[in-house]
């Protein structure tokens, strides 16, 4: 008989693909996505979710929508007018698709729970070269709803998430020295403004810069009123969670219009140690090297720079370095002033701070849990709220 020349090797391995098949498959499928495919997933408290099915409506690029659910003031004040302002439109469960400038975008809301914790999310997904015509798609959608949140974008392993959308910072809202404010801002606009100039110089049009001091003295904070002021999407690497191969996918795919966030970079190495998968090698080719994306903006922030190698934060790198320290008595009265618009409370409050050392971090909690100006200053203790 036929089966009694097969080998049972041959007999076992058959077996195998029988019982472990499907698994295989999967795995194999999954695999490949992670290295062809990239996704965004929104949740519905984000501003773009409900800008995103306004926008599926509008243009009709959409197969079907569950039902219309009436509210009484629009979710999203669009620029462009819809016949159903007052609905709430949510794309159908499962899969749908979209075209946008030769690209295929899949679209898919689903549930998401945790605990008590319920809510509706919305993932976009693409093949990744055809990601800069999602992210342009989310771009123009922003633009046109009149979204004033700048799109905050965390790349992980080369997979693109929206971890937030926020109201854009405004400068006269950080906590900072105007001396430290107005040459970081002046340095960007020379920068920005110079594209030909390094051009005609052969330099390579980038931008680095470093941004150091105690935790909680508004280095993120400042990263987000840098994207706001000049309208750039930000972007932020979560460098823990990448190896070399990532990063460099990563890289490849930011745009000219982007402001690069490395935030934390003391956790990813010590000195040249690599405290991860990603080595100290791969990071310096990426900031600098050929990959390096023309126009970019890259801000890395740090706690503890004595700790940073000098060959991560050499010009090149990081052109100008910037420490943001401690409350001054200046941007005591200033932050005082965003919560209460009191000047003689404020020059008040800021001559109590004397020699203490508050972050501005802490010095924002206790604001926002006052009721008044008056109360602020009877309560205020800068012994309470200053470091150890």
């Amino acid at each position: 008989m036929m089966f009694d020349s097969l080998n049972p090797i041959w007999l076992f391995l058959g077996g195998l693909v029988l019982r472990y098949g499907g698994d295989l498959l999967k795995t194999i499928a999954q695999f490949g996505l992670q290295r062809l495919a990239c996704q965004i997933t929104i949740a519905e408290t984000n501003p773009i979710y409900s800008a995103i099915c306004w926008e599926l409506e509008r243009t009709g690029k959409v197969y079907d929508f569950s039902e219309l659910i009436y509210t009484s003031t629009p979710l999203v004040p669009p620029a462009i007018e819809s016949p159903t302002l007052k609905t709430k439109l949510e794309p159908r469960s499962g899969w749908i698709g979209i075209g946008y400038q030769g690209a295929y975008i899949g679209i898919h809301r689903h549930d998401f729970k945790v605990t008590e914790l319920h809510t509706q999310l919305i993932t976009l997904a693409t093949l990744r070269w055809w990601q800069p015509q999602m992210l342009e798609w989310l771009t123009n959608i922003e633009a046109n709803y009149n979204l004033e949140a700048p799109l905050i974008v965390r790349l992980i392993g080369g997979t693109i998430s929206i971890v937030r959308t926020q109201t854009k910072r405004r400068r006269e809202t950080l906590a900072i020295d105007t001396v430290t404010e107005t040459t970081l801002f002046k340095d960007l606009d020379r920068f920005l403004q110079s594209r030909d100039l390094y051009r005609q110089r052969g330099i390579p049009w980038r931008r680095g810069y470093l941004l150091y001091g105690p935790p909680g003295t508004g280095k993120s904070s400042l990263i987000q009123a840098i994207a706001s002021h000049y309208d750039r999407q930000l972007v932020s690497l979560s460098l823990t969670d990448m190896d070399d191969s990532a990063l460099l996918r990563a890289w490849s795919e930011i745009t000219a219009n982007s402001i690069v966030a490395l935030e934390d970079i003391d956790s990813v190495f010590a000195g040249r140690k690599p405290l991860g998968d990603l080595s100290f090698s791969a990071l310096l080719n990426t900031l600098d090297g050929a990959g390096a994306v023309e126009g970019s903006i890259t801000i890395l922030t740090t706690n503890h720079r004595a700790q940073l190698d000098p060959a991560l934060i050499r010009p090149g790198r990081c052109d100008r370095e910037f420490k943001l320290d401690y409350l001054s008595a200046e941007s005591c009265a200033k932050m005082f002033g965003c919560f209460f618009p009191d000047a003689d409370l404020a020059a008040v409050v800021s001559e109590q701070l004397g020699s203490y050392r508050v972050s501005p971090a802490a010095w924002q909690n206790y604001l926002q849990c006052q009721d008044s100006a008056e109360e602020a200053v009877a309560n205020c203790n800068f012994a309470d709220l200053q470091l150890d």
